[in-house]
């Protein structure tokens, strides 16, 4: 039996939990291109991404079990946090011809909600944190059939080299250069690496994902930093951009739509069975440089073409649609037997 993780060893694993978050959230858009680089990131980015990630991650695993339909709502509760923190769901900071609906910005919340933070900054980090930096696969025996397979063909093809490419061509509309690009594919790749070699030389590897959670304690204190957190950005941050009570009613009504959704989802998590699972993803250093590689190639060929505003707005729409097809078969999950 393995020894219970020392409190060193579980920070060390937050803080890669909440760098992953950071990565394909804000590093692949292009909206924080050096996230790890620049003592900015460590005040506001960083620590927003974290801290969610922390607090969902120890509440789906206490209450329920890391089905996906229970991980959707709770990813989707993690993308409101564009209403109070950046304001972004009632008013964009890019210029946009997007409808308002109900007060609030109907494309940009559904891209948001629905699929960026839901997957980028919540589901796709813990999926790789656990398959790369621990010995469990819990949230993949949990996976249902249609979502297995799909993540099956990517490995056995090796088809998820194409997303970091494609990620690239995302990327260079938010970062508006390509140097920039280049170096944050390259650079921000690298520090993933560097923390991988060092958490696997630690013997970290050999933790599953529920050993590493936060005890009571530290639960605690993670969700008294979130909600200072909260606190602190709804007041200083674009505090002008608040809306009427009408529009505020709006998101209230989608936090408590979400919220319900996940207390359904997680007693339902109760009583879905793990399948056996031999998929294990657990790439060496170099494999995953070059998947970073592949992020500043995509950028390239986005600036050099054109064809990153083309693909920025594919991905919104395909994000859309696909959000969506997961939802109705979160709420198709808690109707059928």
């Amino acid at each position: 039996m393995i020894e219970a993780p020392d409190r060193r060893t579980k920070l060390l694993f937050w803080y890669i939990l909440g760098c992953l978050s950071t990565y394909f959230a804000e590093v692949w858009s292009g909206s924080q291109p050096f996230s790890f680089l620049n003592i900015q990131s460590y005040v506001l980015v960083v620590p927003l991404y974290t801290l969610h990630t922390l607090f969902l991650w120890t509440l789906i695993w206490r209450n329920g079990k890391p089905w996906l339909y229970a991980l959707f709502p709770a990813g989707c509760l993690f993308g409101l946090y564009e209403a109070y923190i950046t304001k972004v769901l009632w008013n964009p900071t890019w210029e946009t011809a997007n409808p308002n609906v109900f007060g609030i910005a109907l494309v940009e919340t559904m891209v948001l909600v629905l699929f960026w933070h839901c997957f980028m900054s919540f589901i796709v980090p813990l999926l790789l944190g656990e398959a790369v930096f621990t010995s469990s696969s819990e949230i993949y025996s949990l996976l249902p059939d249609w979502a297995l397979r799909f993540i099956e063909r990517l490995e056995r093809r090796s088809l998820y080299y194409v997303f970091p490419f494609f990620g690239g061509l995302f990327q260079s509309v938010g970062t508006g250069s390509l140097l920039n690009s280049i170096l944050s594919g390259l650079l921000t790749t690298l520090y993933l690496v560097a923390l991988l070699a060092l958490w696997r030389r630690g013997g970290g590897a050999s933790y599953t994902m529920r050993q590493l959670l936060p005890d009571d304690r530290e639960f605690k204190g993670i969700s008294a930093a979130l909600a200072a957190y909260y606190a602190l950005t709804t007041v200083f941050m674009r505090p002008e951009e608040i809306p009427e009570l009408d529009a505020q009613a709006t998101i209230w009504v989608l936090y408590l739509f979400f919220g319900t959704l996940l207390y359904l989802t997680l007693k339902k998590s109760r009583e879905v069975e793990p399948k056996p699972i031999s998929l294990r993803f657990s790439p060496s250093p170099v494999r995953l440089l070059i998947l970073g590689s592949l992020i500043s190639a995509g950028s390239v060929v986005g600036f050099v073409s054109s064809l990153n505003l083309v693909w920025a707005l594919t991905v919104w729409l395909v994000g859309i649609l696909f959000g969506l097809f997961v939802l109705f078969k979160t709420v198709q999950s808690l109707l059928s037997n």
